[in-house]
């Protein structure tokens, strides 16, 4: 299991923010509107629900991804 700080790293944490704004209906689109290919961004919506900062959401042939945290705190 990676440890949280990696799972939430800065690209991630924009990308939860990205997921909370844009409200994307596949992963198609959210793939489209990232840049990021489709199979690494699954791959990292998976390790962020495990972690249970995302949902995802089966719909039809669709999985919809919907943020759950997306507010984050630097404490040093």
């Amino acid at each position: 299991m990676r440890p949280v700080a990696e799972v939430l790293s800065d690209k991630n944490r924009a990308l939860l923010r990205l997921i909370a704004e844009t409200q994307p209906s596949s992963l198609e689109e959210l793939a489209q509107s990232t840049g990021r290919q489709s199979r690494n961004l699954s791959r990292t919506l998976r390790t962020l629900a495990h972690y249970g900062f995302v949902e995802l959401q089966r719909h039809n042939r669709y999985v919809r991804s919907v943020a759950k945290v997306t507010d984050f705190e630097n404490r040093a």
